[in-house]
């Protein structure tokens, strides 16, 4: 009796690795492509799969209270305090990386970009602002 892989045989499972990519003719109906000589990414690529249903991408909500118990006092985080400046319109600046030390190579147009304050990226926004829960100004 012949083994059959449940794996193969499921067209609704994503396809990450070699070994999953490897189906029987009936579960993926693609067109006849040539395939061989191309890549591996180009290869799959070039293989029409059947796509799942898309899952609506929730966004994380940002929680005040970073540790401990979700009814405790939130606390600021004093090295994220020293670390972020907040402006009067909300926007939240941090020091750019890399001036702290070994400087002597480093091209005076350089270091002079890298002395500015730059503004943070807007995915790390509710980090910050889980970080500094009782900032006077408004995170936007």
């Amino acid at each position: 009796s012949a083994r059959v892989s449940t794996r193969a045989s499921q067209p609704s499972q994503t396809f990450g690795t070699m070994a999953s990519i490897v189906m029987s003719a009936s579960a993926v109906k693609a067109p006849a492509v040539k395939v061989s000589g191309l890549g591996f990414r180009k290869a799959v690529s070039a293989v029409a799969m059947p796509k799942a249903a898309a899952k609506p991408v929730q966004a994380h909500a940002a929680f005040s209270v970073v540790c401990g118990k979700p009814g405790a006092k939130a606390k600021t985080n004093k090295s994220a305090a020293k670390r972020f400046k907040i402006t009067a319109s909300g926007k939240v600046l941090h020091r750019r990386p890399g001036k702290q030390h070994l400087n002597g190579h480093k091209t005076t147009e350089r270091k002079t970009r890298l002395s500015g304050e730059r503004q943070i990226g807007a995915e790390q926004i509710p980090l910050v602002k889980g970080l500094l829960p009782y900032s006077r100004k408004r995170i936007r």
